[in-house]
């Protein structure tokens, strides 16, 4: 019998997604229940395969709704901040170099 201790619950934000153990939604056999869309689409012991086939589902359910992927979003804005650091340094370096004279600006 599953006590107050043996919950575990684990929901997605946006998708009807989630991880159960112990609550009102599963049966009370301490398995680790994943539910998608108000059905179980499998029950196991073991806690860390149940996270794994939340991730698939959450996958699956992401490209369905046409959400674009998270890691193609960073993958982006990584690319972008290294573009503007490159550009930045090349401004830096043509500076230096615009600097005049053997003594600087508006030396000799």
């Amino acid at each position: 019998m599953a006590g107050i201790l043996s919950m575990y619950e684990k929901r997605h934000p946006k998708y009807a997604l989630s991880i159960e153990q112990g609550t009102p939604a599963v049966p009370d056999d301490d398995q680790y229940h994943v539910i998608v869309n108000g059905k179980p689409v499998l029950s196991t012991r073991v806690l860390d395969f149940a996270k794994i086939i939340y991730d698939e589902q959450k996958e699956e359910l992401r490209i369905a709704a046409g959400d674009p992927d998270p890691r193609e979003i960073i993958r982006r804005e990584s690319a972008g901040r290294d573009l503007r650091g490159l550009k930045a340094d090349g401004i830096a370096q043509r500076a230096r170099k615009d600097r005049g004279g053997p003594g600087g600006r508006g030396g000799v």
